[in-house]
């Protein structure tokens, strides 16, 4: 797959300080690519620059998504947003050491030049535990783990007692975070947000997902990271990968598609984990455009209260004056007398 390779140029002036995000989970199929894919569409439909690296050279989930994404384009014509995109490969070498310090390096060039030319550059990461993993979360302005809503990923964060449903200990991932928020603050004296959201989360108030809220709750407090609002278990998540689109393509691209409730509730999923990330650019940008929207819809609306046209005159016809005989008008009288 041909990739399209950035400018190592950096602007004019100040270098620019693009905010990195990271998709982390070291077990498969906890929704990662489907949110790195939705968070890059909504930036780039708020009109930021996105760069996206995909460091899981063996499943490339996000770089087909891209392509499936670019195909689409072709076959129908339509024009979708496309961020800049790199696969970092697994280096070639043997030797443990050697190969550490090619995919450092490579990684490290690869996140610059991304950072040079764009506002934001998100990052998928494979479903296990790598040297280039590690590496991307220490570089990791925000750390987004997507979990879904059961014991079995619960198990990533944390050993939870079966009996009490305390929390025994931190998992090796949750170690593993924390070791780069302290490597990230000896490098550059940077800090990284951690957000754990829930995914797959059922419409019903189940009992495993109050223990699950529960045991989230207390585990962000103890371990340190924000919970998000995730995406529920929705098909039209699934189904959209083979097209390459997102739920904002299809309810903002002005497709002729037939939309459901599942589609609007989809996106308004993905605008409220937006809100949570509490990004400055972000909320800044969201609320420009919630503004503008509110200003374009009073403006469709005074257009189309027009004046009404007078009514034209109509000309009543006189009541007909009946002049009644004499001795009609004597009988009249005399009963109202």
């Amino acid at each position: 797959m041909n990739q399209p390779v950035l400018s190592s140029a950096a602007p004019a002036g100040e270098a620019k300080k693009a905010h990195v995000i990271v998709l982390g989970n070291e077990k498969g199929g906890s929704g990662k690519t489907t949110t790195c894919m939705h968070i890059i569409v909504s930036l780039m439909r708020l009109g930021f620059s996105v760069g996206s690296i995909d460091i899981d050279s063996r499943q490339r989930s996000l770089s087909r998504y891209l392509e499936n994404r670019r195909q689409t384009m072709l076959k129908e014509g339509v024009s979708l947003p496309q961020p800049q995109h790199m696969v970092i490969q697994k280096s070639p070498f043997n030797i443990v050491q050697e190969a550490e310090e090619d995919e450092r390096e490579r990684f490290t060039k690869a996140l610059a030049r991304a950072a040079a030319a764009n506002d934001f550059v998100v990052i998928d990461s494979p479903g296990s535990d790598t040297f280039l993993s590690r590496v991307a979360h220490q570089h990791a302005d925000m750390v987004i783990t997507p979990i879904n809503d059961s014991f079995v990923d619960l198990d990533v964060l944390a050993t939870v007692d079966g009996q009490t449903m305390k929390i025994i200990k931190p998992s090796i991932y949750s170690e593993m975070v924390w070791e780069q928020k302290l490597q990230r603050a000896k490098r550059d004296g940077g800090s990284i947000e951690w957000i754990v959201m829930r995914n797959r989360l059922s419409n019903i108030d189940a009992k495993n997902k109050r223990f699950m809220t529960q045991a989230t709750s207390d585990l962000s407090r103890r371990i340190g990271f924000r919970i998000a609002p995730g995406f529920s278990e929705r098909v039209i998540f699934r189904e959209m990968f083979l097209q390459g689109l997102t739920v904002l393509d299809i309810m903002e691209g002005g497709n002729a598609v037939t939309l459901s409730l599942s589609h609007i509730a989809a996106r308004q999923e993905v605008r409220d984990l937006l809100r949570t990330l509490k990004i400055p650019a972000l909320d800044e940008r969201i609320a420009k455009t919630r503004t503008d929207a509110e200003k374009e819809q009073a403006k469709a609306s005074e257009e189309k209260v027009t004046e009404l046209p007078v009514a034209a005159a109509v000309a009543v016809p006189e009541k007909p004056v009946v002049e009644l005989e004499k001795p009609a008008v004597e009988k009249l009288v005399e009963l109202a007398s």
